[in-house]
């Protein structure tokens, strides 16, 4: 069974609402806490950009990935 679209009409496009969205505030300073799980040794590292953050915890899951005696953990909290 194939089923079709139905087109948009130029009417029902002007008939929607557009809402602007509020204002986001950025996160300023993102704490990454690494820490091992077997002894409790900690590693902070302060960074500026979310996506700085996520990649160290996603390479220090690939370490828990290819060491497999280690556990470590990765954290990422917000500053104020």
């Amino acid at each position: 069974m194939i089923l079709e679209k139905k087109r948009l009409t130029l009417q029902a496009m002007e008939s929607q609402t557009a809402l602007e969205l509020p204002y986001r505030h950025m996160l300023s300073l993102v704490n990454v806490t690494i820490r091992n799980v077997l002894n409790g040794l900690h590693v902070r590292v302060t960074v500026t950009n979310n996506n700085v953050a996520v990649q160290v915890c996603a390479a220090v899951q690939a370490i828990n990935n290819i060491i497999a005696p280690t556990r470590l953990t990765c954290h990422i909290t917000q500053t104020t």
